[in-house]
């Protein structure tokens, strides 16, 4: 409770127009004097737009944390190290977070196929560490040092379904997948979910993340007669093929995954992102929150969070900028009430995955997550909301409960 408490005073915290820059200066024996987290996210290669965004929400949850005095006396010294957007880059680079830095833990926090590559590094090193994953094919298989704080196909699947069939009144689906692991997720739920809600499946394409042209997949969706199109992806290539799609004249109602409502790829392809109809996007709460009901129990938190984030980059947060905050408060949670001892590194980090086990009912921008020994996902509250987008502006089409 305590440090729920803690997490809702900070969220009050206004920033200043400087941005916490730390540098990746440490040792591998630790440092007793502050926390030292590491956060792998993509600075360069095919994710940066999402890992700069992710980072972004990082940062300014960690400099709002050291402006109210630390943790249990400590400043976190979040430590970046780009995965460079590649599976490989992201095992190295925890790795190095691990045997270099001597971080007492660590988020990898870019794309679902990235992440996956750290969850052996982690169990490997006993290191307790955060993925961002979106398919619930892993939640068996995280291990014991591996936790997920963020969604599953099950949880969000029907969101962006009950927009294709009662928004819309599409009842057949033309699925484009991206060949990854969250892509074979996604492939895997839809196929169960999809037909429980009274649609068919009649047509299923498949593209590389790095993908720069999808029109003969598109051509075969159009050819199928499909009434809608749900794009399953976790980068660039997802919301390009919103922009193919619409040149090749395929209006059909499009739905698609979290990273397509990125405000960096809306702002790139904002003419065809605006063309009707315009595709439901999943995306988290902050950038709608003024469109939220009064009685939403998350409003609050939002629109704290905008508004700082706003004060320090001018601009509206999305929704990686919300996984990166949701995955700091995270942390900090655990790291208040594990009190790690630093001055043997082994045992702090086995203090802090305890901590993260006894994660009870904590509400971040992205769920309300409570873990256990035997269970590392642990979402009790999914919180996604469905977007389309006009004029500039994210428009709210649909809460997870609506």
């Amino acid at each position: 409770m305590k440090g729920r408490m803690m997490m809702r005073r900070i969220g009050l915290v206004l920033c200043c127009a400087v941005l916490l820059v730390v540098g990746a200066a440490g040792c591998a024996g630790g440092s007793t004097d502050t926390y030292k987290v590491g956060y792998l996210a993509s600075q360069t290669g095919p994710y940066t737009a999402l890992g700069l965004d992710s980072t972004a929400g990082a940062q300014l949850v960690v400099k709002q944390i050291n402006e109210a005095g630390g943790i249990n006396g400590k400043q976190i010294e979040l430590v970046l190290v780009d995965d460079k957007g590649t599976s490989t880059d992201s095992a190295l680079g925890a790795q190095k977070l691990i045997e270099v830095e001597g971080v007492l833990t660590l988020a990898s926090a870019t794309a679902t196929a990235l992440s996956h590559s750290v969850i052996p590094v982690l169990n490997d090193n006993e290191t307790p560490g955060l993925i961002i994953s979106g398919t619930g094919l892993v939640n068996d298989k995280l291990g014991a040092w591996t936790f997920k704080p963020s969604a599953s196909e099950a949880d969000y699947i029907p969101l962006p379904l009950r927009y294709l069939r009662d928004d819309m009144g599409a009842t057949t689906i033309a699925a484009m997948i991206e060949n990854s692991g969250y892509g074979e997720g996604g492939e895997h739920y839809l196929k169960i979910v999809a037909p429980d809600m009274g649609m068919e499946i009649v047509e299923t394409q498949y593209y590389d993340p790095a993908a720069t042209d999808m029109t003969p997949q598109l051509a075969n969706i159009r050819s199928s007669g499909a009434e809608s199109m749900f794009i399953w992806g976790s980068g660039p290539a997802g919301a390009l093929a919103i922009k193919q799609a619409r040149e090749m004249d395929i209006m059909i109602p499009i739905a698609t995954t979290p990273a397509q409502s990125s405000l960096r790829y809306y702002e790139a392809f904002a003419d065809f992102y605006e063309m009707e109809p315009s595709p439901g996007c999943l995306d988290n709460k902050p950038s709608v929150w003024q469109q939220l009901s009064d009685s939403d129990p998350d409003k609050a938190m939002c629109r704290d969070f905008e508004a700082a984030f706003s004060a320090e980059h001018g601009r509206i947060p999305g929704i990686y900028e919300a996984i990166g905050a949701s995955f700091m408060w995270f942390i900090a949670d655990g790291l208040e009430r594990a009190d790690p001892d630093l001055s043997d590194l082994a045992k702090a980090r086995s203090q802090l995955r305890d901590a993260y086990e006894q994660t009870e009912n904590l509400s971040v921008l992205i769920g309300t997550y409570t873990m256990s020994p035997d269970d590392h996902y642990g979402r009790v509250v999914p919180k996604e909301v469905l977007v389309s987008f006009s004029d500039g502006q994210k428009v709210l089409i649909r809460t997870h409960y609506d």
